[in-house]
């Protein structure tokens, strides 16, 4: 009787709840919609990292500025100014670059700007 009784009062305080749920949902989709324009537009009207092969990079790096050059060799690598040979991989909003240079990963977004994330800090930078 107890469990019956509970059970009760949970249906109960569910049909006093105020939440409105189609509301919640209708603003993740015009969020998403936002998101998926915003990309298509980067795409068509912005330049894209390695579009024209090799890519500057300048980057404020613990209180100097440093730059970097990443160039397309082959497939899904990237090749950094020493020689070392990267891998990069598209995301949603970015060009991921990994392996090029040690401890620093590039995310590259169209346009010209971006993210370095060095030794887990994430520092902003320009590329050309």
């Amino acid at each position: 009787m107890r469990i019956l009784a509970s059970l009760t009062a949970l249906i109960a305080l569910g049909a006093c709840s105020v939440a409105d749920l189609n509301h919640g949902a209708e603003d993740l989709r015009f969020n998403a919609l936002t998101d998926e324009t915003r990309r298509a537009w980067d795409v068509a009207n912005r330049d894209l990292p390695f579009d024209s092969g090799t890519v500057y990079i300048i980057a404020n790096e613990h209180g100097d500025m440093h730059t970097y050059a990443l160039r397309p060799c082959g497939g899904d690598h990237i090749c950094g100014a020493n020689g070392q040979r990267g891998h990069v991989e598209r995301t949603a909003d970015y060009f991921v670059v990994t392996g090029a240079y040690p401890h620093r990963t590039f995310l590259l977004s169209p346009g010209g700007d971006g993210y370095l994330n060095w030794r887990g800090v994430y520092r902003d930078l320009a590329w050309n």
